[in-house]
């Protein structure tokens, strides 16, 4: 199957729930204010459920279909990913980003993959601020249900403690990892009478 139908499909089917969620976020338009963009993306990067996450431009708040073909603030891959590298993360380790874009009815829809990854959590080491809005250094935000971490606070003590065990392995639990090593049989090598995980 051709990746965009799948992305399509899975996009089209969050859009059909009419509510955002807790890796996926509606913006009937790209953002004016840059702060506003980098907290967004920050946010679904961290979130809670440890999956890629989904921004999706010319959507309602509501899951109406709005578009963005004619908005003059619209971006592609190379205007995310040059925005993303002169900003100082933690450690130089940046979400990973992918732009794609698509029809949808009449309309062109948008999207911003933020992929999941174990370098969580991600945060800033100096203010980036656009005009009054201004997203903290050493603040760690994430996304619950719908919801994104106030630009003047940090998450929950919970959520980072778990941001921080994604990061060093210790999530998911060791069982769980095995379960999942054991039952994907494609990625076992056998040599002679050992067998091994890739």
């Amino acid at each position: 199957m051709n990746i965009l139908v799948s992305l399509k499909e899975k996009i089209s089917e969050l859009i059909s729930r009419k509510y955002e969620g807790a890796y996926w976020d509606y913006k009937q338009q790209y953002h004016k204010n840059k702060a506003d963009l980098l907290h967004d993306i920050i946010c679904l990067a961290n979130n809670t459920e440890n999956r890629d996450a989904y921004l999706i431009f010319g959507i309602t708040d509501d899951g109406k279909i709005h578009g963005v073909e004619d908005d003059p603030n619209r971006k592609n891959q190379e205007n995310f990913i040059s925005f993303l590298r002169d900003k100082d993360f933690e450690g130089g380790y940046r979400p990973v980003v992918e732009y794609n874009s698509f029809e949808l009815g009449s309309h062109s829809i948008d999207v911003l993959i933020i992929k999941q990854s174990n370098r969580t959590p991600y945060y800033l080491t100096k203010d980036y601020g656009d005009g009054k809005k201004k997203v903290r250094a050493y603040h760690i935000y994430s996304r619950i249900m719908d919801t994104n971490t106030p630009k003047d606070k940090s998450a929950d003590e919970r959520v980072v403690e778990n941001l921080w065990k994604r990061r060093f392995g210790l999530l998911p639990l060791p069982i769980d990892r095995l379960k999942h090593s054991l039952s994907d049989k494609r990625n076992w090598t056998k040599k002679e009478s050992v067998s091994y995980y890739n």
